[in-house]
């Protein structure tokens, strides 16, 4: 028997067009600027660990090369033609994952941070006294607070000019591999997606915990060299390129590593200036992390940080890059 009421009517949802759903689809890799930067981000980093393999894959067949490697492993210490070697592989891993970069953005090279024109420039060369005074100044205090003796010449003659020209070609390899690593095309790619300081926040934390890596680093050196990165990033923004940068990150490392003979992140060099000797608390002479290990080096930082936002006023026309969806 009826109940005279109707049955319910039945709603079809209407499909979704296969245009639309493509459009969504769109967007998660496109924004409004072309590819979203953390797709770029993860290009470039492929690109990058994937020719660092392949360069390292190659170096492995030259018997030679092998045993420099195994022998910085096994004794610790670091040697100028292992800097040639490791350096350059990141240098060229660097340089041509971001050409290929430059040429799919069609952006030219120099706006990821090393423009050609103005490499080793004046701001290079202001880097390069900056490092030597920020890495002088560290030592001084701590050695005037008991905690640093210079010790006597460990070379002379040849050698010195040997060890000299030899580090110094070496720590510029240094400068230039980390800097355009940490901060050239990842800091652009970064500040389009999230902004330039959180991009440099994340970068130099990332810069700091690579360096535990190293035998006899801790944390307080890994936060030292984060506070470096930071810094680095600094003089990016200020400058508008990372020539500063690279003259300070050289010079800095040139001092502490040849001239005053420290640890360099848990590290001693084959061929140094004087048989240097640390004594004291830890919190003072760093310990086996050297120098950058020592709370004095945070002191010299924000010491450096306000002598250089005050002598490099902020300018107008260093554009950084427009900022876009992630």
């Amino acid at each position: 028997m009826s109940s005279g009421s109707s049955a319910p009517e039945t709603v079809v949802p209407t499909p979704e067009p296969a245009s639309s759903q493509a459009s969504a689809w769109r967007g998660v890799f496109i924004g409004p600027n072309g590819v979203r930067a953390g797709w770029r981000f993860i290009m470039y980093a492929l690109l990058f660990a994937g020719l660092v393999f392949l360069f390292q894959r190659i170096l492995k067949f030259i018997p030679s090369f092998v045993e420099i490697v195994r022998t910085v492993q096994r004794e610790g210490i670091l040697t100028p033609q292992f800097e040639f070697i490791f350096e350059s592989t990141f240098i060229a891993a660097a340089v041509v994952a971001a050409g290929i970069m430059a040429r799919f953005e069609k952006r030219p090279f120099g706006v990821y941070g090393i423009p050609i024109e103005k490499a080793f420039g004046k701001l290079f060369w202001q880097g390069v006294l900056w490092g030597l005074l920020f890495e002088t100044a560290a030592i001084l205090i701590i050695s005037g607070l008991g905690g640093f003796s210079f010790g006597n010449p460990a070379l002379s003659g040849g050698a010195l000019v040997k060890y000299a020209i030899l580090w110094a070609v070496g720590f510029v390899m240094v400068g230039i591999a980390e800097e355009f690593t940490f901060r050239g095309y990842t800091q652009f790619t970064l500040t389009t997606g999230i902004g330039f300081w959180p991009s440099a926040v994340l970068l130099s934390a990332a810069f700091g915990a690579i360096h535990l890596g190293n035998a006899g680093e801790g944390w307080v050196g890994a936060l030292s060299v984060a506070t470096f990165g930071l810094f680095a990033c600094f003089t990016l923004k200020r400058t508008g390129n990372l020539w500063f940068a690279i003259g300070f990150h050289a010079a800095s490392d040139y001092a502490e590593t040849f001239i005053f003979s420290t640890p360099d992140s848990g590290l001693l060099a084959q061929g140094h200036l004087l048989n240097s000797s640390f004594h004291g608390p830890r919190w003072l002479t760093g310990g086996t992390i050297g120098p950058e290990g020592s709370l004095i080096d945070f002191v010299v930082f924000a010491l450096a940080f306000i002598a250089f936002a005050k002598l490099y006023p902020s300018k107008k026309n260093v554009v950084a890059p427009q900022t876009n969806a992630f």
